[in-house]
């Protein structure tokens, strides 16, 4: 009986932790919110683009190795302007994430500067 009564005070102070949020405080918590989602959207739409790319320069690599001459060059030259495509668009998306998640940062200081 007694410990039913120790895990109801534990929850009853775990529960006045979790009160009502001030209106400056709902707002940064959306802010972050909307931030994170849209980085997290434009790291999926990345990944997705960086592995289509990859997996495109990795045929056309095998093609370049069954090709003679000219033809395999040409192959080779391609894949690997492909894969500098690839790390090109990694980059930009690291770059647009991080802008993201800097202007989430810059808006919650403004917020709480007011």
């Amino acid at each position: 009986m007694r410990s039913g009564m120790v895990v109801a005070a534990m929850m009853g102070l775990m529960l006045a932790g979790c009160g009502p949020q001030t209106p400056e405080q709902a707002r940064i918590d959306n802010i972050q919110d909307m931030a994170e989602a849209e980085a997290d959207a434009l790291e999926s739409a990345s990944k997705n683009q960086i592995g289509q790319i990859e997996a495109q320069a990795d045929t056309i690599g095998a093609q370049a190795e069954v090709a003679k001459g000219y033809e395999a060059e040409r192959l080779k030259t391609r894949a690997e302007a492909l894969r500098k495509d690839a790390e090109i668009i990694e980059r930009q998306a690291k770059a647009k994430v991080q802008a993201v998640r800097d202007r989430a940062r810059a808006d919650v200081s403004a917020l709480k500067a007011q």
